[in-house]
């Protein structure tokens, strides 16, 4: 059973405030935008709620104008002035199991008086990072040999898929080793005999 019970609900995200609250000043680049969207999709199937994302900008084109995307609808608004008119219009859509995610006050306030329900961006994140996703800022994982360990797959795996090199066994190495350093420090003082 997911977050919301038996009812299915459908998250009216305010995708801006949310960018926001993750880090990202200005104008997200459409790579972010792409993964918030997928990460939405993923709390679609974790929690099996509907999802509205409502961005502004101009439609992305793996993302069309009211179109889906990994089970997650995206609506778009021409400017920031818009953007509370296009979530209302989402809200509507959405019907009676609609819930505006947003950090504005005045638009808060006026779906609550509607009779409808509100959540709060800091109450949201939770639940997109409950997914263990990275907190950092949408993207900028370490790249390349700076990876996280849990990237690489188990340890066991990639010692495995190693290829066997014409080495002598660890025992002979450390031997091999310990009986050089004895001959450099030998060479190094006078020995008695």
């Amino acid at each position: 059973m997911g977050l919301f019970g038996t009812t299915k609900r459908t998250l009216v995200v305010d995708l801006a405030a949310v960018l926001k609250a993750k880090g990202t000043r200005g104008r997200a680049a459409p790579r972010q935008l792409l993964q918030i969207l997928r990460s939405l999709s993923r709390v679609v199937q974790r929690e099996k709620v509907n999802v509205t994302a409502v961005l502004v900008g101009n439609p992305l084109n793996k993302a069309p104008h009211n179109k889906f995307l990994d089970g997650v609808r995206v609506r778009y608004a021409k400017s920031d002035d818009k953007l509370n008119r296009e979530l209302l219009k989402s809200l509507d859509q959405a019907g009676a199991a609609g819930v505006v995610v947003t950090e504005d006050v005045a638009l808060e306030k006026k779906v609550l008086r509607s009779g409808r329900d509100t959540m709060r961006i800091s109450t949201f994140r939770k639940l997109l990072d409950d997914g263990n996703e990275p907190s950092n800022d949408l993207g900028n994982a370490p790249r390349g040999n700076n990876r996280n360990r849990r990237d690489r797959g188990p340890h066991q795996d990639r010692k495995k898929d190693r290829p066997k090199k014409d080495r002598p066994p660890r025992s002979e190495k450390k031997v091999q080793k310990k009986q050089t350093k004895r001959d450099e420090i030998s060479q190094m003082i006078d020995l008695v005999e």
